[in-house]
């Protein structure tokens, strides 16, 4: 996994690696504004912001980051602006850290950021499966409701016409749904 730390200088982006010495991942430093234009974000795991950047506080970075890859994002701000920034920045997803932390905080930060990312990833892939499912029972329906129409079937011949025609044709229910709707289609 790689891990980009965005700082404004190289004394403070090695400051912050200091903290990561137990894990095991690719760091790449930023600390100008030509590094960071070069950047191809979505090569990164984790992405960790100490504000402000040189050029900008960092939020429009991360929320243009945010558009561009699904890394997990921690922002560094100062505990007395940490929670403004936080509702500033909350569509993103990314953590907040208030300055100042201990290293080992800003190590859990991270590995606590890379697990929500993962169970977001995971809840995603579930919820695609899920409406593709959904859209296949929709199309299915529409081809029972056509069979039901122009031929007089009853619901569950209907159905048990597009099953016996999917096995025996060795395709999907769906595949099948679609023929009868494109086959009736005005």
């Amino acid at each position: 996994m790689k891990i980009l730390i965005n700082a404004k200088t190289d004394e403070l982006c090695k400051s912050i690696l200091t903290a990561f010495d137990d894990f095991s991942a690719e760091f790449v430093l930023c600390s100008s504004d030509e590094q960071e234009n070069n950047l191809e974000l979505s090569e990164f795991g984790v992405m960790i912001v100490s504000t402000p950047l040189r050029s900008e506080f960092g939020l429009n970075f991360v929320t243009e980051a945010s558009q561009k890859t699904d890394a997990a994002m921690i922002l560094l701000a100062r505990a007395d602006i940490a929670d403004d920034v936080q509702s500033r920045i909350k569509f993103t997803g990314a953590f907040v850290l208030p300055r100042p932390f201990s290293k080992s905080v800003l190590a859990q930060t991270v590995k606590t950021a890379m697990i929500a990312k993962e169970n977001i990833t995971r809840l995603e892939k579930e919820k695609s499966e899920l409406l593709g499912q959904l859209d296949d029972a929709k199309t299915i329906n529409r081809a029972k409701c056509i069979l039901i129409q122009y031929l007089n079937m009853t619901e569950d011949q209907a159905h048990k016409h597009i099953q016996k025609t999917a096995m025996d044709t060795r395709r999907t229910q769906r595949e099948i749904a679609e023929d009868i709707l494109r086959t009736y289609s005005i």
